[in-house]
């Protein structure tokens, strides 16, 4: 992960040396909705061939997202580092006056990776296309717990992987100073390429992934530094 940190360091300070009007940087809090098909699959089977009466109580929900950018603007054009985060959880469970059963899933993604912004007017208020490009570092906790009486059992696990990940946007900015903007976005994330394996052990790979593709929502603020 240093690497891909370092690599895209040389890239801004590279496009940074160009003819740049201002460097930016930017905060954005959203929503993301998550496939997570496979992970919700192991889920209802996983109900289905324990004990009877288990239900899954949670299916990876949507969830808050977390999102920082520093980048610079060249007219039109806007380009730099992304980093996100996101998480959701899923769950089996079942409890009764003589024991309890419980299986959670914690899953978080940390997203590195480069994005393009093309603003359509130069004006205050502009409508800009988008695109991110880049990795997601999954962290797949896994907890199982049974109570049977007073006798207690516990199983804890972890899975790691990395997902390659693409995200269009449209969205809208406006400049309330010349040195700060409100904007909002909607767009896609899609995670073509996506695997999970033991922590520490990458040959014993998972037969389910962390998808993390959906709609996702934001908004947030930006802040612009004269470069010249």
């Amino acid at each position: 992960m240093k690497k891909i940190i370092i690599a895209l360091a040389c890239m801004l300070l590279g496009i940074t040396g160009m003819q740049a009007q201002e460097f930016t940087l930017e905060y954005n809090i959203g929503y993301g909705l998550y496939n997570m098909s496979e992970m919700k699959d192991f889920l209802s089977n996983a109900a289905g061939s324990s004990l009877k009466g288990v239900k899954t109580t949670d299916k990876f929900p949507g969830n808050f997202t977390h999102n920082f950018r520093v980048g610079v603007q060249i007219q039109q054009h806007q380009v730099g580092i992304t980093f996100s985060h996101q998480n959701t959880s899923g769950q089996n469970h079942l409890a009764d006056a003589t024991g309890e059963y419980r299986l959670k899933i914690k899953n978080s993604g940390n997203q590195l990776g480069t994005f393009y912004r093309f603003h359509l007017l130069t004006e205050r208020f502009s409508p800009f296309f988008e695109l991110s490009t880049g990795l997601v570092f999954n962290t797949c906790k896994m907890e199982e717990y049974v109570r049977v009486d007073s006798q207690v059992q516990e199983e804890n696990g972890t899975l790691t992987g990395v997902n390659v990940f693409f995200q269009p946007a449209i969205g809208v900015r406006y400049k309330i100073t010349t040195f700060a903007a409100i904007i909002a976005s909607v767009g896609y994330e899609w995670d073509p390429v996506g695997n999970l394996h033991l922590k520490g052990d990458r040959k014993q790979k998972s037969s389910y992934d962390a998808n993390w593709s959906g709609l996702r929502v934001s908004a947030g603020i930006v802040t612009y530094f004269k470069m010249k």
